[in-house]
């Protein structure tokens, strides 16, 4: 995606909005491999927001701006079609990374120029090849461009036993994004009843659903990720090392995942994650497709471990 956007904009120094709090890969990536001048919207909000239209009516000039929808791990969902409206008007790329929502759940082509799609994470699922896909709009005022870019600089460089791997894959993709879904929607119902958690970020219950919803396919359902934290740094701590899942920093896995993720992704910056709402010992769970009598007794027993912590 950055390359293909340096592509398009060789002849400046890109200038990137990051609207919400991206994935450290992806604002790291652009920041210091691609070297985009990047401005931070950090909390994806209506203010946030409000505060990108009063500098776009200054003046101020932005090539692209990338969102996650939902975000992670905070799972915000942006205004994505007052965003696209900005788009339009401004003329810049609005491009949407889709990766956690996935186009299973989610209908956003309509909404923006390009998706992004890690297909490494849930369309493959089984941990052992790695891919990625970019989707552009066919309405998109940059179509004809892009393609043209894209097109006029494509290296086929993927492995053919991989591409073999993932398709075989991705065959269930559909089913395995539902399964998962299901089962994350009811275990974050159980966070949220109990009393050592203080938020479940998930896009059902959020403060942003509505937002969700208006991308959200007639059948879609909200994603198999969710971050959570606890009263208590202990409890958290006590929660995460009871919780008898595998332990990584990826998502999308058929497996159930879990990572202590301010800790791992900004272990060096953390005053500056807590200025844009991330909680040090915030637990991020991507759940697979286990039974779910057997993941909600896993989160179960974790938080009982959580409730006698000191």
């Amino acid at each position: 995606m950055a390359q293909s956007l340096q592509q398009h904009f060789r002849k400046v120094r890109p200038v990137v909005a990051i609207f919400g709090f991206l994935y450290v890969d992806t604002v790291k990536t652009l920041q210091k491999v691609y070297d985009f001048e990047t401005t931070l919207y950090s909390h994806a909000s209506r203010e946030d927001l409000d505060a990108l239209e009063e500098d776009l009516s200054s003046g101020r000039k932005i090539h692209a701006l990338i969102c996650e929808f939902p975000g992670n791990p905070l799972l915000q969902s942006p205004d994505l079609k007052r965003l696209h409206q900005l788009a339009k008007q401004h003329k810049f790329l609005l491009v949407v990374d889709d990766t956690v929502g996935t186009f299973v759940n989610l209908a956003i082509l309509p909404h923006c120029d390009m998706i992004s799609t890690s297909l490494t994470k849930m369309f493959s699922g089984g941990c052992n090849v790695m891919g990625g896909s970019l989707v552009l709009n066919p309405h998109s005022q940059f179509y004809q461009s892009m393609h043209a870019e894209l097109t006029a600089n494509f290296i086929d460089t993927y492995f053919p036993p991989d591409a073999s791997v993932m398709e075989a894959n991705s065959r269930d993709f559909a089913v395995r994004v539902r399964q998962a879904s299901g089962n994350a929607e009811v275990l974050c119902e159980v966070l949220r009843r109990h009393p050592v958690v203080t938020h479940v970020y998930y896009p059902k219950g959020s403060s942003t659903q509505s937002l969700y919803d208006a991308c959200r396919r007639t059948d879609g359902m909200y994603g198999y990720l969710f971050s959570v934290t606890f009263a208590t740094p202990a409890m958290a701590v006590a929660f995460y090392d009871a919780l008898d899942v595998a332990k990584g920093p990826s998502l999308g896995t058929n497996f159930s995942l879990a990572c202590a993720y301010t800790l791992l992704a900004h272990y060096n910056e953390l005053e500056w994650a807590a200025q844009h709402g991330l909680e040090e010992y915030l637990v991020r769970i991507s759940v697979g497709l286990e039974d779910l009598d057997t993941l909600l007794d896993k989160i179960t027993m974790a938080l009982d471990a959580a409730q006698i912590a000191e």
